[in-house]
């Protein structure tokens, strides 16, 4: 009898529970762990592919509504599976413009470029809490499509930023992980967040969270 691997194991007890997926509590330890690749055999499980599936039909469902924080990225870890798998919308342009997510299979960083920018970054795994990261500009990345296919490809700006945010997740990091310092890590509720998107609020935003707090509250849901 073949033995099934875990990432495999994983996906077939997805498929068999046909329950949708959901994003895990912001104190999930899972989201602290450092995911695990596919093989080329998992990538073509019909499980894993299901998997693949339903994380686009969330992160879809998730982009309907402009007042609220818009999905551009996901990973594996998220929605509990310690899986390199994440998804981009890389038309993504930082102010709600979206138009659909890609996947990418075990994602890795070939090139970074050496100028920087700053720019807001918000999370599911960080509830209401959002802050400003220093990243590089511009990132050269390779993956494996759903078919196992290698991708390579550069992307600047906010997409650039994207895909480190996501892969940063397979590593168990999140962003507030990078900020500096607490006035640069804010607490924005829902309806505030027109205004610190589109209007530049982050910039000056007042209400920040001490870095030795945030994960307490983000879990708290408060």
């Amino acid at each position: 009898m073949k033995l099934l691997t875990l990432g495999l194991v994983m996906a077939h007890l997805f498929a068999s529970s046909q329950e949708p997926l959901h994003f895990v509590d912001c104190n999930d330890p899972i989201l602290d762990e450092i995911s695990r690749p596919l093989s080329q055999e998992e990538i073509q499980d019909p499980g894993i592919q299901r998997l693949f599936d339903a994380m686009l039909t969330l992160a879809k469902g998730e982009q309907g509504d402009q007042r609220k924080s818009l999905l551009v990225g996901l990973a594996a870890p998220q929605v509990g599976k310690s899986l390199r798998v994440i998804l981009v919308d890389v038309t993504a342009d930082g102010k709600g413009g979206v138009s659909g997510p890609k996947l990418y299979v075990n994602p890795e960083i070939l090139e970074i470029s050496e100028e920087t920018e700053e720019w807001y970054e918000g999370c599911y795994s960080t509830g209401d809490v959002k802050g400003i990261v220093r990243r590089p500009s511009r990132v050269k990345i390779q993956a494996l499509d759903r078919d196992g296919n290698t991708v390579v490809e550069t992307h600047t700006g906010y997409v650039a930023r994207i895909f480190q945010h996501e892969i940063d997740h397979l590593n168990g990091i999140r962003f507030p992980d990078r900020v500096p310092d607490e006035e640069r890590l804010h607490i924005v509720k829902t309806h505030e967040i027109p205004a610190y998107r589109n209007q530049l609020g982050w910039r000056t935003w007042k209400v920040t969270i001490p870095k030795k707090g945030w994960k307490e509250h983000a879990g708290s849901g408060s």
